[in-house]
């Protein structure tokens, strides 16, 4: 028997939405299913039980969509497309091999496989570009929580064990409108809760540290190899892992099996000593919420106090393997 669309994209987050016809086309190109081959939570997959991926946050970001702005197409699309262009586990290694995931989203979406779906369906790839590359809705404009961090946030503290509320249940006292995410006083402060919890965990120095080992992992080979950047841009997380696993690197052999197998060796210096890797956050994560046509600070000390807990995650440390 046929799997009716919707409930092949069903997931626990939110209510069903029905895919167009371009939509499916687009959910069935390789460059989305991609995406279910990186996990979201960067190397932090690796070493705990928060394994979602790419994919299953952009499903999410796109239903927030559908469901907020369900006749704008060119939207729905951007949102399909946002992530396309992340690297194997995500943030862990742009910065350290200087990509940009979106320069490559572009440079994916202007290829022929998604600009021949989306001409097919008369949409222009550079307009989903031009919608990716403004602030909108999706990222939230200024000061003010987007769509594709609202899923975030709710994905990640969900597949941590942190929520109290599922996200579909608190769908009817949030809003998206022009500029973001809108909603009441007590649910704004609930989802800055949601964001503070994911930051405790996603910024913890262990989960720095982790990515911050896998970086440095994938640097060894690429220093000891010879990489094809616009093929590693294409590669899954298990091509990587592979990659590193057979490198002709014993650094980076040495830190993805730490990473795979004995990650309980993997120890954090409160100071910098200079015998191991230097880890640090510095730049938090600082949108909100709107309420009553402002940002929910503008409002509250209660929204105010928990921005000031997530500023007060910044740290400066280092990472080093036990023997």
């Amino acid at each position: 028997m046929q799997i009716k669309e919707t409930e092949l994209f069903s997931e626990p987050l939110y209510p069903p939405v029905e895919p167009n016809k371009l939509e499916v086309k687009l959910l069935q190109s390789r460059p989305i299913r991609r995406l279910k081959q990186l996990a979201h939570f960067g190397a932090g997959s690796l070493v705990s039980p928060v394994v979602h991926s790419r994919y299953e946050h952009t499903i999410g970001v796109w239903k927030l969509t559908a469901i907020y702005f369900p006749e704008n197409i060119e939207l729905r699309v951007a949102a399909l497309l946002h992530d396309i262009g992340h690297l194997p586990f995500s943030h862990a290694v742009e910065k350290t091999l200087n990509f940009n995931h979106h320069q490559l989203t572009e440079q994916f979406i202007l290829e022929d496989e998604l600009s021949s779906i989306l001409q097919q369906f008369n949409i222009s790839p550079n307009k989903i570009i031009e919608i990716l590359n403004e602030p909108s809705v999706i990222t939230g404009k200024e000061n003010i929580l987007g769509i594709d961090h609202l899923d975030s946030f709710f994905r990640d503290t969900y597949m941590a064990g942190m929520v109290d509320t599922l996200p579909k249940d608190l769908l009817p006292k949030i809003k998206c409108t022009s500029t973001g995410i809108e909603t009441d006083r007590e649910t704004g402060h609930y989802l800055l809760q949601l964001i503070l919890s994911d930051h405790k965990l996603f910024l913890s120095p262990y989960m720095v540290a982790v990515d911050r080992l896998l970086a440095k992992s994938i640097k060894y080979h690429w220093n000891a190899d010879t990489v094809n950047k616009n093929e590693f841009a294409r590669l899954t997380d298990s091509d990587m892992v592979s990659m590193l696993k057979s490198s002709p690197s014993y650094e980076a052999r040495k830190l993805i099996n730490t990473l795979l197998f004995e990650p309980d060796k993997i120890r954090i210096n409160n100071s910098n000593t200079g015998i191991g890797y230097p880890i640090s956050v510095r730049k938090i994560y600082s949108k909100v919420p709107i309420y009553k046509g402002k940002a929910l600070t503008d409002h509250s000390n209660q929204a105010r106090d928990i921005l000031h807990d997530l500023n007060n995650l910044s740290f400066d440390s280092e990472v080093v393997i036990i023997s």
